[in-house]
């Protein structure tokens, strides 16, 4: 498949969304990694990440919680219930 000019447009359109407060997410200049993904051959989705916007600063670990027994401290979380818990 080749991207022709509908297909440059049509994507052009879909990165000016904006946000709640009428900013865009997308602005001229940001610096961008184009990926191509999928499960099977013939279905494929291309990924744009902006770059501009990482590092993403990770959540510190949570104070309650025993990363090395992957165990809330005192046994249980705040629902009672203990690590490794599925619905």
């Amino acid at each position: 498949m080749k991207l022709t000019q509908e297909v440059i447009d049509k994507l052009q359109e879909a990165m000016n969304h904006t946000k709640m407060n009428g900013d865009h997410n997308w602005h001229d200049g940001d610096e961008i990694e184009v990926q191509l993904a999928g499960t099977f051959a013939a279905d494929k989705f291309i990924v744009i990440k902006n770059k501009t916007k990482s590092p993403v600063i990770p959540t510190p670990p949570h104070e309650d919680f025993d990363y090395e027994k992957q165990e809330w401290k005192g046994g249980c979380n705040s629902l009672g219930r203990t690590a490794g818990y599925h619905l």
